[in-house]
């Protein structure tokens, strides 16, 4: 994904791309353990191993309101997968004191078998204190930005800084065939100043899921 490479300078702005990303699946199904038979006859077993299959997808929108539906879903495969949540193909604007809001959904689309699910926002790429040899100014906005992520009625990041934050992992694994729909906001400090000026970040939110 390509962020906007003109070089307009409206007073202290940013840009921010942000991406859903589901992370590596940590593992890709049951567990079978066979026994050791010892009868002397002879015994032939099958098994239907069909729905035991693990098989996690998520999708997101900054509708407000917005609740997936079935189309909307996107595989997660062991890669992780990008979605550019953006209006006009350039990535979203973002000033010092605004923010940006989201919804981000995540499904076990597993037959049959439940999912532990952890979720970890970072910056896919990060550039540190590199800066722009032309202009002097910060080129990465990532460590600028504060996060707070809302899972129904339970805050699980409360406005916590981009450098605090942890892997947030849920006590309760996600039943086969459920989803869980978060709501994400992303906020630029009035405190942030001009030299982070043009700046701009990748955002993923990254699911990792263990079959329970």
């Amino acid at each position: 994904m390509h962020g906007n490479t003109s070089r307009t300078t409206p007073s202290r702005s940013g840009r921010t791309r942000v991406i859903v990303a589901s992370g590596a699946l940590l593992a890709a199904g049951a567990l079978i353990t066979a026994a050791t038979l010892t009868d002397s006859a002879d015994v032939t077993l099958s098994m239907d191993g069909s729905r035991n299959t693990f098989d996690i997808q998520t999708t997101g929108s900054v509708t407000p309101g917005w609740e997936p539906r079935a189309s909307d879903w996107v595989q997660g495969n062991p890669s992780a997968f990008e979605i550019q949540l953006t209006d006009d193909g350039s990535g979203y604007v973002m000033v010092p004191g605004g923010s940006l809001d989201l919804r981000v959904a995540v499904r076990d689309a597993s037959p049959r078998l439940a999912a532990q699910l952890s979720l970890t926002i970072l910056d896919p790429d990060p550039r540190g204190t590199a800066v722009d040899p032309a202009a002097g100014t910060y080129l990465e906005l990532f460590d600028q930005l504060v996060f707070t992520v809302r899972d129904g009625d339970q805050t699980i990041f409360d406005q916590v800084p981009a450098g605090e934050l942890t892997t947030y992992t849920w006590v309760d694994a996600l039943p086969s065939g459920e989803a869980k729909v978060l709501d994400v906001q992303i906020e630029m400090p009035d405190s942030v100043g001009n030299e982070w000026q043009l700046a701009s970040t990748d955002i993923q939110l990254s699911f990792e899921a263990v079959n329970a």
